[in-house]
């Protein structure tokens, strides 16, 4: 789901450039088990965890309207372990917490899965789900999807009420079927890898696709599995089976009445479950030993595309910017961090310099100067945990 405040200002402003060189990825340490049953835990120094302290305990004080608003859950994993952990009175470590548009960054993990097991032969392939024979809309490749270069006339970022493209589709006409609400009403605008921009209804789009390519997918046997009522079960199945299960995850994702599993906006899981995921892409993609993603997945993810009008988004995650101050948000170094984020501040921030991976679910009020608290949030936690 948008964060509309957030992406007027990011696109609007000056693009930044990119490091050439990615921090390497850092790998499990032998000794600290993989959290597929449970997490290992690593107690602080008290010097450490009074500073850790000081800096959320006015963070869970203050409810919605005030600055970071409700935080409900933020969970700190230091080196594969969690190194502290806290939530809002009433949640607790099993409560799943819906995700907004993190559900961008786990469906793009689907598609690395469909490519590593063979369902997917390319990305760079056409991606032709939802769209009849000789639409062009069915000869945008799979990477431009991923990277929002889709080029549909698709308004959500900046557009307020009913006239936001996004609010149609997920709470108005749209909710009852997105795929077919796309077709009749987001039309090609832009030659696809030339125009970014932000968009729930690309991941819908993304989901359905992925869809469409496993068998028996419709509820009435010999439809088109592109255009067919379909059965979310089918789906289920396979996101558990590829993803949700290897990880451990307690997952659910959403579903339109079409049966389009809504891959943009809408999967529910606890805080400590969004800390597994961003975990999968610190470690590259390698999950106990196998490799869940292909080689080179996840640095597709934290790269931007500079063929494109754009610096500010990667492949389904959001990288740092080299020059932050070309940007109204705020990335203070390290400037390795990538981060899936969604709607009211939910947010697993992932940097390989530090080794950290840091997640905060919650309600807050979407704009700038909160994105920016809880961007220093995170930086202030991993300076904290840094010290010898």
């Amino acid at each position: 789901m948008i964060r509309s405040t957030l992406i007027s200002c990011l696109l609007f402003l000056a693009a930044p450039a990119f490091a050439s060189d990615l921090v390497p990825l850092p790998s499990q340490s032998a000794d600290v088990a993989w959290p597929t049953e449970q997490w290992t835990s690593a107690s602080l120094p008290v010097e450490q965890q009074a500073d850790i302290d000081a800096l959320l305990d006015p963070v869970f004080a203050t409810e919605i309207g005030e600055g970071l608003g409700e935080t409900r859950g933020i969970v700190v994993i230091k080196g594969g372990a969690i190194v502290h952990e806290r939530y809002r009175d009433g949640i607790t470590p099993e409560t799943r917490h819906v995700s907004w548009s993190i559900a961008k960054s786990v469906t793009q993990a689907l598609v690395g899965r469909a490519v590593m097991t063979g369902l997917i032969e390319s990305i760079d392939g056409p991606m032709p789900a939802a769209f009849e024979n000789g639409d062009p809309r069915g000869d945008i490749s799979w990477r431009h999807w991923l990277q929002m270069l889709d080029g549909l006339d698709y308004a959500e970022y900046g557009v307020a009420g009913l006239d936001n493209d996004a609010t149609q589709m997920l709470f108005g006409p749209g909710k009852f079927n997105v795929v077919a609400h796309a077709r009749k009403h987001f039309p090609a605008a832009h030659t696809p890898g030339d125009h970014w921009n932000y968009s729930t209804v690309a991941f819908h789009l993304i989901a359905r696709a992925l869809q469409a390519e496993l068998p028996n997918t419709c509820l009435i046997a010999g439809q088109n599995p592109r255009t067919c009522k379909a059965d979310p079960q089918v789906m289920s199945d396979w996101v558990d089976q590829v993803l949700f299960n290897p990880l451990g995850l307690d997952a659910v994702e959403e579903y339109d009445i079409a049966g389009t599993m809504l891959g943009g906006s809408s999967i529910y899981m606890s805080a400590r479950d969004y800390a597994k995921f961003g975990l999968l892409f610190l470690r590259d993609g390698i999950w106990d030993t196998e490799r869940l993603l292909p080689v080179g997945w996840v640095d597709f993810a934290r790269t931007n595309p500079e063929s494109s009008d754009h610096n500010g988004y990667g492949g389904g995650f959001w990288p740092s910017p080299e020059q932050p101050d070309n940007l109204e948000l705020i990335y203070s170094a390290p400037l390795d961090a990538f981060h899936a984020g969604g709607l009211a501040g939910q947010i697993i921030w992932i940097v390989p310099s530090r080794d950290l991976v840091f997640v905060r679910v919650g309600l807050m009020t979407d704009t700038a100067e909160n994105w920016n608290a809880l961007f220093q949030l995170g930086q202030d936690v991993g300076a904290v945990l840094d010290q010898p």
